[in-house]
């Protein structure tokens, strides 16, 4: 069970936690609005803002918590200002055969961050989390070995997509990699354009995680971007 389809279970529980709260908030006020005056105007005003933020506090809760959980997939030391563009998307229950989920988030350093990474140069990917041996140097080489193939052109010799035009020696995309089981998302026009170029060209740093993530640190942009199908 991976990270969008823990977050709709969690969302599931707060709906059903939401719903109890609000019946048992308006239980509450109307006792304390039969046991107060109507004199009473500032204590009632009170204890209705006191139960709406009982009631608001637990998805402020998980909206942090969600955001710090998304900021983790950073490796350090780096530093994020904001988190760019974000779109993430599960099909299933999550621990179904066949259960399927795709994402890909857009992260942007910080300007110190970024000018820190820029003057690593090539000794940044033994000083990013994971160390030396996790992370390799673009650009990505995706005919090294079959798994590789596997992740970066998963159609080339599928039968039924031997329709689809592809050049016989054609870069890796991001877009293709999303796309290697089938439940590919839409991507906003020009997001996955900067990860392809980071992917393809020198300067940049890719390391393959679980549940089929690829995290690339694109210093020349200032960016990082996480991209994940399995």
């Amino acid at each position: 069970m991976n990270f969008v389809v823990f977050m709709l279970c969690v969302f599931a529980i707060l709906i059903l936690f939401f719903v109890a709260a609000i019946a048992i908030f308006f239980l509450w006020l109307r006792r304390i609005w039969r046991r107060t005056r109507p004199d009473q105007s500032v204590r009632r005003g009170l204890s209705v803002a006191f139960g709406l933020v009982a009631i608001v506090s637990p998805f402020v809760g998980m909206k942090i918590w969600e955001r710090n959980f998304v900021l983790a997939r950073v490796p350090q030391p780096l530093e994020v200002a904001e988190i760019e563009y974000r779109l993430e998307k599960s099909w299933g229950v999550g621990f179904m055969p066949g259960d399927n989920e795709t994402g890909f988030v857009v992260y942007r350093l910080t300007d110190a961050s970024a000018d820190w990474a820029r003057k690593q140069g090539s000794h940044l990917k033994d000083m990013l989390s994971g160390g030396q041996g996790a992370w390799h140097a673009t650009p990505v080489d995706d005919r090294s070995d079959e798994r590789a193939l596997g992740r970066w052109h998963p159609y080339d010799d599928d039968p039924d997509m031997m329709s689809v035009e592809r050049p016989e020696r054609h870069p890796p995309t991001i877009s293709e990699y999303l796309e290697k089981y089938g439940f590919y998302i839409s991507i906003e026009d020009g997001r996955d354009g900067e990860a392809d170029k980071a992917i393809q060209s020198t300067g940049s740093f890719y390391s393959h995680g679980t549940g089929g993530s690829i995290t690339i640190v694109d210093p020349g942009r200032g960016k990082v971007f996480f991209a994940y199908a399995g």
